[in-house]
């Protein structure tokens, strides 16, 4: 009987152990391939979609702070935690860096270039991001697994250059003869014919981008710019739409959802918008240079409103104490004189958000909010409504995260030409506003919505808007006041990326007058944000820094608002 007991339970020993090991053979993430059976391709669907996360939780912060959507505060301090960026930085360094480490080396051994290039440009648009964030970083000794798991800091600066050196690899790589990624690339799709010379052009755009950030800092940068700006790929791209960097978003609802998140987040089965939109940014598009209004033939605003934002409500019935309390408050007795605040002077056009910095309590008024639009967010044309938002509206959530567009380049190369690089300023500010409204306008038809002819501005409205811009450049008397309607404008064609606004505005301190934190003691403007909980707690070679240090390239005083 003892012998029996012994040969049972040597049996189920050994049957558990059989078990065990094929469940754990078992346990293979589709996403995430082993280095045994990996390829290129296997790594580059998931190294997209965790770019995508990276850049949208990014964007996202860019924008509360430059007030195109809200920052509840109520200061700066308080705005932010250690545990707000746990999940952006987890997505760089598991999700984006995990899997182009992964998977460069792998597409370099099958000779799959254009797959290499993708992951060192994705790869160095994060480092650079990361840096712009939180300034020095861990590079060199990080992603080492259990070789390193206490990874330094290395130099903002070093990072950057490092950066720059993937993108000239990635340029590299784009030249070389292979096969074309086809519909697994998320950006350009099924360009065969072309698809590696546009991911070569953006390599150079995101070099021209990252150079033009270090110019203050950087004696060399103007040649640099110029070298690039006459570069055949980069003057191609700064017309049409064609060299677009975007990351597009489907309509599919569930299994997955793949809708652009800012779509899921405001339009909703409840009728219930998410987000506020910011005060100052929705009055830089529908007062600041005319007058919004519902009959489009007497609407003097900027051309893009009704594509930027949705209305839930086209007048101000349902304001009152309960739903909109800032309506009843004085302006700010610090705010300077023609800084808008709550309505900002359009009573009866249902422009409702919320201003800098206000952690008020949160009223009933999420059927009233106005929300995104269906641009970039894929979220409904603004054509007088007056509906609330809901499930399968507009574009259903088509949308785009805009990482670099053609608006963008021409918008740095007129920073740049003021001060002191080749070019014309004031045609390169005309180009940008122009290429940037031409886009919006022409976005629903590319995501197959129909916006009814009344509605869409014509072609002397948009010159009437651009003619605006113009007046205000040629009527600056000095190079601070004509870089201040350069990057207005900029700031205004940024909606959807947060990373290049809060980019703009630490290097250039403009737009100059947004509105400030509705605190009077908001504090001086973040000029980059605190270390993650998760690097900070887990590295022993980490310390905390302040929200006033700076970044590299950063030389503006410490007086931002």
């Amino acid at each position: 009987m003892k012998m029996k007991k012994i040969f049972i339970l040597v049996l189920s020993v050994s049957l558990l152990g059989s078990c065990t090991k094929k469940l754990d053979e078992l346990l293979v993430n589709p996403n995430g391939p082993t280095p045994e059976s990996a390829n290129a391709d296997l790594y580059l669907t998931q190294l997209q979609l965790n770019f995508a996360g990276f850049f949208n939780g990014a964007s996202s912060y860019g924008m509360e702070l430059t007030r195109q959507i809200v920052m509840y505060g109520p200061t700066y301090q308080q705005a932010y935690s250690p545990q707000s960026f746990d999940g952006v930085w987890s997505t760089a360094y598991t999700g984006v860096f995990k899997h182009a480490n992964a998977l460069i080396p792998v597409a370099e051994a099958e000779k799959k270039w254009i797959a290499a290039g993708m992951a060192k440009t994705i790869k160095a648009y994060t480092l650079i991001t990361l840096v712009d964030m939180f300034g020095d970083i861990p590079y060199s000794s990080a992603n080492l697994g259990s070789e390193n798991t206490n990874p330094t800091i290395d130099k903002g600066s070093d990072v950057y250059a490092a950066a720059i050196g993937l993108l000239d690899a990635a340029i590299a790589d784009f030249q070389k003869s292979t096969a074309y990624p086809g519909n697994q690339d998320m950006f350009y799709g099924a360009a065969n014919a072309t698809g590696a010379a546009r991911w070569r052009t953006t390599a150079k755009l995101l070099k021209l981008r990252a150079i033009n950030n270090t110019r203050l800092v950087d004696a060399g940068a103007i040649g640099k710019i110029n070298t690039l700006l006459a570069d055949a790929d980069v003057v191609a791209a700064m017309s049409g739409t064609a060299n677009d960097f975007e990351f597009r978003y489907s309509t599919k609802q569930a299994n997955p959802n793949s809708r652009h998140p800012r779509y899921n987040g405001n339009y909703s089965a409840a009728g219930s918008a998410g987000d506020y939109m910011g005060v100052y940014f929705m009055w830089s598009l529908a007062a600041d240079k005319g007058t919004f209004n519902n009959q489009e033939v007497r609407n003097t605003s900027d051309p893009r409103t009704r594509y930027y934002f949705y209305r839930q409500t086209t007048n101000d019935n349902a304001v009152s104490s309960n739903t909109l309390s800032c309506s009843t408050f004085p302006v700010p007795s610090h705010y300077l004189q023609g800084m808008p605040f709550c309505q900002f002077g359009l009573s009866a056009q249902g422009f409702w958000g919320r201003n800098h910095g206000d952690n008020s309590g949160i009223p009933p008024d999420g059927p009233y909010r106005t929300t995104v639009g269906i641009y970039p967010f894929g979220g409904d044309f603004d054509a007088n409504q007056n509906l609330n938002v809901g499930l399968n509206r507009g574009a259903q959530g088509a949308g785009i995260q805009p990482i670099w567009q053609a608006a963008f380049t021409n918008f740095i190369a007129a920073e740049a030409a003021l001060s002191g690089a080749n070019g014309n300023p004031r045609s390169l500010l005309e180009a940008g506003v122009r290429a940037s409204i031409s886009k919006v306008i022409g976005y629903p038809s590319t995501v197959n919505v129909s916006v009814s002819a009344s509605f869409v501005p014509s072609a002397s409205k948009v010159t009437e808007y651009v003619d605006k811009v113009l007046a205000r450049y040629d009527a600056a008397a000095t190079n601070d006041e004509r870089m201040e309607v350069i990057q207005q404008e900029y700031y205004i064609a940024l909606w959807g990326n947060g990373v290049d606004a809060f980019n703009n505005y630490r290097r250039t301190g403009k737009p100059g007058r947004m509105s400030y934190t509705v605190a009077q003691a908001g504090g001086d403007m973040i000029r980059s944000f605190f270390y993650p909980s998760v690097l900070v707690n887990l590295n022993k070679n980490v310390t905390q820094k302040t929200l006033d240090k700076k970044v590299f390239w950063d030389t503006n005083p410490a007086i931002l608002k």
